[in-house]
């Protein structure tokens, strides 16, 4: 008999799931042409798996057990093994906790999960199975949706552009709702966007136990789209950076955005199956490194990059600015676009002070505390930057932070500029890639690497004009 527990219920309604947490309702909810489409025979097991996959971190922010007032959703092991890769990445962003100590919390609050219910039978006979040439893409308007937004227009694949409101983004929000108009009046293309609002569940402070897996939520959440619009394809934009990893001081092998990885994404691909469609998830930009997504981006599709915005929108000064100038993803961005020519001014980037030395600790190769996200406290993006500023130095980039990485990392990127450049402009796996889709997409790359190498090889020998 489980004392002082934490009852979670949930219920199905008109257009989508109840969840009820402490008398408090958090509604999913979706267009009512989209949820009449959604076969009533999964209902039952969505709004389970739905409100299991909402509600999974409870255990460990209330520190008591959790009771599951439905059965046992099959989706849990899917979840649970990407949990146990993914939480690890806490340690980067709380330096003095331990993967064993995390893992061990976990373990012992899930050991204590229950689920009231008893299973039932479902079907998925009825279920219409035809899909069509369309997909959902996960739409940010950072470089890697845009991309694919562009790879998969120039193939005449209808898009479903959608973004998903977090309820405590509210910068990000009201600058990408600014951008999704702009971008509706040039491309006549809309941008859906779905309120999450289970997203006031998410932790803010200290362990921000929630956020761990929140691609892997969406990529649930949207499942009534995928029988609404029949589509073929949901893409990430999962880039080949996703997949590094190191070790740890306990000798944990850790990636910092392991529900990214090809790995995680293999895994996501069973969800459309459990619930008897076909949909393929994937990410087109699986094969190149961020470096050259941005590239191919402003090189290829100039148009559709103009719209990009890839700041984490959380501090005050993102407030009026669509990037704000004091996070690692605005300095490392800049960084990038300097080394490719590419002026910040053309997507918004009004913030000239990039390369002062207040601007120092956002950016990972200066940052010995390491003082930034996951992925940035991690480290696996220095040598990237060590890339990106050795390209800048050669493009004749001035600034403070220029400066101090001749001194300091010039000798070391001269030395290694060889490896990085046929590192970070390389083409490498394309599991995730469709069969339909795959040489084209690797066709095109092929074409910008070219270009790409060109392009270096002229600001190496100083000969850009």
């Amino acid at each position: 008999m489980i004392k002082n527990g934490l009852h979670i219920f949930r219920k199905i309604i008109k257009n989508g799931v109840e969840i009820k947490i402490k008398n408090k309702k958090y509604l999913t909810t979706y267009p009512s042409y989209v949820w009449e489409k959604f076969p009533n025979s999964l209902h039952k097991i969505f709004a389970d798996s739905l409100s299991y996959i909402a509600t999974w971190h409870l255990p460990l922010l209330e520190k008591k057990p959790v009771i599951y007032h439905f059965p046992h959703p099959p989706i849990e092991s899917i979840f649970f093994k990407i949990l146990v890769y993914s939480l690890p990445m806490n340690i980067f962003e709380n330096r003095n906790s331990k993967t064993s100590e995390i893992l061990k919390d976990f373990y012992n609050a899930f050991f204590q999960t229950h689920f009231k219910g008893l299973n039932y039978y479902y079907s998925g006979k009825k279920v219409k199975r035809v899909l069509k040439n369309r997909a959902l893409l996960l739409f940010s308007f950072g470089k890697e949706s845009l991309l694919t937004y562009g790879l998969l227009n120039e193939f005449s694949i209808d898009i479903i552009p959608i973004f998903i409101r977090e309820p405590q983004s509210y910068f990000e929000n009201a600058h990408k709702k600014k951008l999704a108009y702009r971008f509706y009046e040039k491309f006549d293309s809309e941008i859906l966007f779905f309120p999450l609002s289970f997203g006031k569940l998410r932790q803010t402070t200290g362990f921000l136990w929630g956020w761990d897996i929140i691609l892997s939520q969406y990529a649930f959440v949207l499942l009534p789209f995928y029988f609404y619009y029949q589509v073929r394809y949901l893409f990430f934009g999962n880039e080949q950076s996703c997949n590094f990893y190191l070790k740890d001081k306990e000798g944990y092998f850790i990636n910092p955005v392991f529900e990214q990885s090809v790995f995680a994404m293999q895994h996501l691909s069973d969800i459309p199956k459990l619930f008897f469609i076909n949909t393929h998830i994937a990410s087109l930009v699986e094969p190149i490194h961020e470096i050259f997504i941005l590239y191919v981006l402003h090189h290829r599709y100039p148009e559709i990059g103009k719209f990009q915005m890839s700041c984490f929108s959380e501090k005050e000064e993102a407030r009026k600015r669509r990037w704000c100038g004091v996070c690692e993803k605005c300095a490392r961005i800049y960084i990038f676009l300097k080394a490719l020519n590419i002026s910040p001014e053309r997507v918004g980037f009004y913030n000239n002070d990039m390369l002062s030395l207040k601007k120092k600790n956002l950016y990972v190769i200066f940052n010995a505390e390491n003082d930034l996200s996951s992925y940035g406290g991690s480290g696996l993006g220095r040598d990237e930057q060590l890339l990106a500023f050795y390209l800048a130095y050669k493009n004749g980039v001035k600034g403070e932070l220029i400066d101090l990485f001749k001194k300091d990392y010039l000798y070391e990127a001269e030395k290694r500029k060889e490896k990085l450049i046929e590192t970070y402009f390389g083409i490498y796996s394309s599991y995730t890639l469709p069969s339909t889709l795959r040489n084209r997409v690797i066709n095109i790359f092929k074409k910008e690497q070219k270009k790409v190498l060109d392009y270096v090889k002229r600001i190496m020998a100083n000969d850009l004009n």
